[in-house]
């Protein structure tokens, strides 16, 4: 909107220059982010709907393709899966049946915390589940709290030796005995 014959007095204002250069730069990148924003927001609406379109026509394929199949060559082909059989969790922890065992090694991905609890008795739907006790769910909190509290120090611990190395070490020796050390954490968790 400003002519351009009046931009040679523009350059001679100093200030004036120098408030129009910082307005144009800081409208140069606002917009361009502001536009790969919205490049951003459109590519991830499209790649949700193929990806919709595409499981979609999956689904279709393997109903079409079920059909087609023999109720005995299904049946063959469940009893292949052995479903009815129970899933081991751990050594000696038979669990639950109706699924697809697969081994992964210990410390792929370690957790520390229980995520299936057991009960003893009956598994008649008729009798009710045990109660759980409240001190113990606020021993736990305590325990996880400072488990999380020891790891943080652990982390911060390792971060400050990273960057300070003795005379005698090596970036090498440090992180095998990290690695040894979260490889004995991650083989005490077994394979859920």
């Amino acid at each position: 909107m400003f002519p351009t014959e009046q931009f040679e007095h523009i350059q001679e204002e100093v200030t004036v220059l120098a408030c129009v250069s910082v307005f144009m730069i800081t409208a140069l990148i606002f917009l361009l982010n502001l536009l790969i924003a919205q490049l951003n927001g459109a590519y991830q609406a499209v790649y949700d709907d193929m990806v919709g379109y595409a499981r979609l026509t999956r689904g279709k394929i393997i109903v079409t393709t079920i059909e087609a199949v023999s109720a005995k060559r299904w049946g063959r082909f469940l009893e292949s899966l052995k479903f009815e059989e129970r899933l081991e969790f751990n050594e000696g922890d038979i669990g639950l049946g109706g699924g697809i065992q697969i081994n992964e090694p210990s410390n792929a991905n370690p957790t520390t915390v229980d995520m299936i609890k057991r009960f003893g008795g009956s598994t008649s739907p008729a009798m009710p589940w045990p109660e759980e006790e409240g001190t113990g769910d606020d021993d736990d909190d305590k325990f996880d709290r400072l488990e999380k509290v020891i790891l943080r120090a652990t982390k911060k611990m390792e971060g400050a030796k990273g960057g300070k190395k003795g005379a005698g070490e090596s970036s090498m020796g440090q992180s095998g005995t990290s690695s040894d050390q979260k490889g004995s954490e991650g083989s005490d968790g077994g394979s859920d």
